[in-house]
């Protein structure tokens, strides 16, 4: 019956975890309040925005996808008030990052669309829906980055500031992730690039103009699948920031050949006696762009934990 008292003891530890979990989920909402153009309370509620329901839903996820992944690695064992303050300083720090990396989503990925009045005016949920996706693939790449201990192995004789350790090592993490939060949101910007110049479809026409869901849900499984490549490097074992940078930048490329291929794939065998170009723009079948990103993301997905 030892393993009930442990379980029982650790009761407390998983409770304080729980509140703090609830406490970044209300920054995180707090701070995305007073980023955006209106209420959103009222917007939601009142005008029954299905669109801004569906982006901020992206926001949302991303955020306790972000308190999972820093919370399964706390720092330093036994010692919980030390681990409770790493937690909500990466924490909070991440949240920053994926409000910031909503603005470039906004103002890069989407290329000259203007998310705000789609989203507001219009309701546009092909839009919404990539900014779900791209909402969801950067947390992927935050919180890769703030988890885990490397901050000895690139500053091994510290920042030499007069703070505690625990502090320093908390800047230090900080510093590090921003960092790879820079490269992981270039990452994503060349990608959503490439990916407007192989699709067979003008991307930009197809969300803006005609706001066919069907092109916004299959560009949001390609953004979520190169989220999932990009977030392999930084899982990895690591050894320098030179040796991480170079793992990303061959993971970009990999995803550059493979998500192409999935999507042709997803075209001649998924959806057989047609083409992903026909059901996407002629017929604006959600159900094809669904498909081909379950495909893209799945499959992301296998290379991400068995290659």
């Amino acid at each position: 019956m030892d393993f009930v008292w442990k379980y029982i003891s650790l009761l407390g530890k998983d409770l304080a975890f729980f509140v703090l979990g609830f406490l970044v989920f209300y920054i995180g909402k707090k701070l995305k309040d007073w980023t955006e153009p209106r209420k959103l309370d009222e917007e939601l509620v009142k005008s029954d925005n299905s669109a801004l329901a569906l982006s901020l839903s992206g926001y949302y996820i991303g955020v306790i996808i972000l308190f999972i992944t820093i919370v399964s690695h706390p720092g330093e064992k036994g010692d919980l008030l030390g681990d409770l303050f790493q937690v909500s300083s990466f924490s909070i720090l991440g949240v920053v990052l994926l409000l910031l990396s909503q603005k470039i989503n906004d103002g890069l990925i989407l290329g000259g669309i203007d998310a705000i009045e789609e989203i507001y005016e219009k309701r546009n949920l092909a839009v919404a829906s990539v900014l779900f996706g791209g909402t969801i693939a950067s947390s992927f790449f935050i919180a890769a980055a703030l988890n885990g201990d490397i901050g000895e192995k690139v500053f091994p004789q510290g920042l030499g500031i007069a703070v505690s350790p625990l502090v320093e090592k908390t800047i230090i993490g900080s510093i590090i992730s921003v960092i790879f939060f820079s490269v992981g949101q270039i990452g994503m910007i060349l990608f959503s690039i490439y990916y407007k110049l192989w699709v067979p479809y003008k991307l930009r026409s197809e969300l803006e103009e005609k706001q066919n869901l069907a092109a916004g849900t299959a560009f949001a499984g390609a953004l979520l699948a190169i989220g999932i490549l990009l977030t392999r490097a930084l899982f990895r074992e690591f050894e320098s920031l030179y040796q991480t940078g170079i793992l990303l930048l061959l993971d970009l490329g990999l995803a550059f050949i493979i998500i192409p291929i999935l999507h042709f794939f997803a075209d001649w065998v998924v959806l057989p006696g047609s083409t992903l170009k026909e059901e996407i723009e002629r017929d604006q079948n959600f159900g094809a762009g669904l498909l081909e990103a379950v495909v893209l993301v799945s499959f992301s997905a296998i290379i991400f934990f068995a290659v």
